[in-house]
């Protein structure tokens, strides 16, 4: 952490070393944190702090800085949040956060937290990067399609709609347009943040495998649906 000063008239860098803050009780403190659970980013760089306190006997002041950044989600103050965040987070928004989470691992968004929250149990994410996630128009989306009453109960007839099949990603079922089908499930994970995204599996009629589709693409039958291609 130097910063060069060039002289004019003698073509040449001088170097000046940034000034070290010496502090004895920086050692103590330094190997405190690392017991703690860090991650491991975090980690690598409280011990490459602690090799520098080694070698200079302190820390830089942006050192210092940063490490303190790092010391205080430690404090007693702050780990007393961090517990009333678990338990309220245990009781009110897990099932929520999981119904994301799956939704992101289909978008491709915060799929590092969003990986933890499906497989792990035991996980739970900060509560600012639960925020993020959940609080934002996407995310209400998701909860909203999921959380909402079907409009169709599993083993009753329903129709694909005329105009299935429009967009890139559902073409493959521009074939099945007004076909009859029977409903198998619906309360699949979301995959898309639109109105009337609540997720079905169906089972076309005529045909051996199900499919999945969103509920703004079914209906009630009519005499124009289809019963094969």
């Amino acid at each position: 952490m130097n910063y060069r000063r060039t002289f004019a008239g003698y073509g040449r860098t001088r170097y000046t070393p940034t000034p070290i803050i010496e502090n004895p009780k920086l050692r103590l403190r330094l190997e405190k944190i690392k017991k703690e659970d860090l991650d491991p980013r975090t980690r690598e760089f409280i011990i490459s702090l602690s090799e520098f306190f080694a070698k200079k006997g302190g820390l830089s002041e942006k050192q210092l800085e940063s490490f303190e950044k790092i010391e205080s989600r430690y404090s007693p103050h702050e780990q007393a949040k961090l517990v009333l965040w678990q338990n309220e987070y245990q009781k009110n928004h897990k099932s929520d956060a999981k119904i994301v989470a799956e939704y992101y691992m289909r978008s491709g968004y915060f799929t590092d937290v969003a990986s933890k929250i499906t497989t792990d149990e035991d996980f739970i994410p900060g509560k600012s990067k639960y925020n993020k996630m959940v609080n934002n128009k996407y995310a209400s989306k998701v909860l909203l399609a999921f959380k909402s009453e079907p409009k169709f109960a599993v083993n009753t007839k329903v129709q694909l709609r005329a105009t299935v099949g429009n967009t890139g990603y559902e073409y493959n079922m521009r074939p099945l347009r007004s076909r009859i089908c029977f409903v198998l499930a619906n309360n699949l994970p979301i995959k898309n943040a639109t109105a009337g995204a609540k997720r079905y599996q169906i089972l076309p009629m005529g045909e051996s495998k199900p499919i999945e589709v969103d509920e703004k693409h079914l209906m009630k039958p009519n005499k124009k649906g289809k019963y094969t291609a």
